[in-house]
């Protein structure tokens, strides 16, 4: 029995053992005791500030952000010592070189008047530069801070600063700084998470185990071992990134332990009769990641998952990728079929040979057995192959999954040129756009709409694209970036805008989310309009150039 797999049950949010808190990451049974560390640069940042120059500090973010356990972290290095239960009223004050730091552990979970009150104190404490040199350190919830602010006239002060911070972290300062951890960078915790829990001394009970044959938690901890694997689980956290959305630590390591264990236990796997092996072979951990099979229950606390089914690579059909998956061991291509014998096994995953066999019957042309062997396998081995081919070589991979230019849309953070480069690209898609017309290439932006009236041309000498910033308060990767159209109208670019204006732009027809990008794009270009000026006596529109099929500027003198 392996200690280390009834530890990652705690995160099984239907285990008995499940537990609602995560801020300490430990566990213990008899003589194991596991506990793990992620370093965060946040972490450091604030021990830093507590250490040498101190100020006040508001932690915001969702639930499972690990607002919590950085105020405890705080705690311990100032004092020395481990805080080992919170007090009742959520409140303490800790005593350290510079004076006493008044730590709120969760601001939602006190009444009104106390909150009223430590925001007081906070707006005080502000206002005189700390005199009385009490600090504040305060988790909360954006929402539950925003309301309280806004019903309190006294707490104008600390309102207006507040409402400065959350706009632009840029307006942190020496005195007071808010810190909100949904612009933590997801994916950057994965590979972190993965290298601890995947580490040889927490499985070393399982080497000798006369089980591990059988034992699809193993295997996966195998799987995700390999190098390439793990970059491909973070290269999948990493597209959210990509698409603006936040993952919390919480999520994170439900998810994760889910990736591993399937949701079972090494009493599972010792106990299993024969219909309990298949239940567990059908979680290999490429199933796992995007909740094959889980329970409802379970996938309502795994946000995650939800946002995965968007990205899963088993739902497309990429034509030579599946004759690889059906055909590749018999293809006459040496490679191929080394690379097919490899990948597609007698291992646990694939039934300890019964797929292969299932193969065979299907290349009889069994009518029976065709249209269900298709049915059964063909998603799950595509995911397979998404993840587990050693290398990009010889098939596009990442064409599996439902956004075209994803690598396009990496290299805008590795290379200028790339930028400058996209920059036409993105220009051409959003004139179509505008217009809802097929307008040619051009090197000029139309502030038009669908009446084909151009109320201004932008030349691409105008417009700018720049990243988003780093950080050095937390962990932070630059995941969008911004168009910028005479240094004063800004649309905000992430995966989403970017798929769909590039396929706008090669002339394809476009599904990523089209109602809500729409919205934003149609903001933008009403901003533009409003800052035009047209020339009274020139009248430029949209017309069709019969000869090319596409909509080309022209214009109309007025006399």
């Amino acid at each position: 029995m392996n200690s280390f797999v009834n530890y990652l049950d705690q995160f099984n949010v239907l285990s008995p053992n499940h537990s609602k808190i995560y801020d300490e990451y430990t566990y213990d049974e008899g003589q194991y005791s596991y506990s793990f560390k992620i370093d965060t640069r946040v972490e450091a940042y604030l021990t830093e500030i507590f250490n040498s120059r101190p100020q006040s500090v508001i932690l915001t973010g969702n639930a499972g952000d690990g607002k919590t356990r950085l105020c405890r972290s705080i705690y311990n290095n100032v004092t020395g010592e481990e805080l080992k239960n919170w007090p009742n009223s959520g409140i303490i004050d800790v005593p350290f070189s510079f004076g006493t730091i008044r730590i709120v552990k969760d601001l939602s979970e006190l009444k009104e008047e106390v909150i009223y009150r430590e925001l007081q104190g906070l707006q005080k404490a502000i206002q005189s530069n700390h005199s009385d040199n009490i600090y504040y350190l305060i988790a909360a919830n954006e929402g539950k801070l925003t309301k309280c602010l806004s019903q309190n006239n006294e707490l104008e002060y600390l309102k207006e600063n507040v409402s400065k911070r959350f706009k632009n972290h840029e307006n942190n300062n020496d005195l007071f700084s808010i810190i909100n951890l949904l612009n933590v960078t997801s994916s950057i915790y994965v590979d972190r998470l993965l290298e601890e829990w995947n580490k040889e001394e927490n499985w070393s009970p399982c080497n000798n185990c006369g089980k591990n044959k059988t034992c699809i938690i193993y295997l996966n901890h195998k799987r995700t071992s390999t190098e390439h694997v793990k970059k491909r689980l973070v290269e999948q956290y990493r597209l959210l990134d990509y698409l603006g959305t936040h993952i919390t630590m919480r999520e994170m390591l439900i998810h994760i332990s889910y990736i591993l264990t399937g949701g079972f236990t090494c009493d599972d796997i010792e106990e299993a009769d024969y219909q309990g092996l298949k239940e567990q072979i059908e979680k290999p951990y490429y199933q796992n990641f995007y909740g094959l099979g889980i329970e409802y229950e379970a996938f309502s606390e795994m946000r995650a998952l939800k946002l995965f089914r968007e990205l899963d690579p088993g739902k497309y059909s990429i034509s030579n990728i599946d004759d690889f998956i059906l055909n590749g061991d018999v293809s006459g291509n040496h490679e191929f079929e080394n690379m097919h014998n490899e990948l597609f096994n007698d291992e646990l995953d694939l039934y300890l040979g019964y797929f292969k066999k299932r193969l065979a019957l299907y290349r009889d042309h069994n009518k029976d057995s065709n249209d269900r062997f298709i049915e059964e396998w063909i998603q799950k081995l595509r995911r397979k192959f998404y993840y587990e081919i050693p290398n990009d070589d010889l098939f596009d991979r990442k064409s599996l999954i439902s956004f075209q230019f994803v690598d396009d849309y990496d290299r805008m953070f590795i290379t200028q040129s790339k930028r400058v480069h996209s920059r036409k690209d993105l220009i051409n898609g959003l004139n179509r756009s505008f217009s809802k017309r097929l307008v040619g290439a051009t090197s000029h932006l139309y502030a038009t709409n669908e009446n084909l009236m151009i109320y201004s041309v932008h030349p691409v000498s105008s417009i700018r694209i720049v990243l988003e910033s780093s950080r050095n308060d937390i962990d932070h990767l630059p995941s969008k970036f911004y168009l910028i159209v005479n240094e004063t109208i800004y649309l905000p670019v992430d995966l989403y805008v970017f798929e769909y204006l590039m396929r706008l732009n090669q002339g394809n027809t476009h599904n990523i989310l089209k109602e809500d990008v729409e919205i934003l794009l149609d903001t933008f270009k009403n901003e533009i309009i409003k800052q035009s000026e047209p020339d009274q006596y020139i009248l430029n529109i949209l017309r069709l150039d019969q000869e090319k099929g596409l909509f080309v500027q022209d214009e109309i003198i007025v006399d």
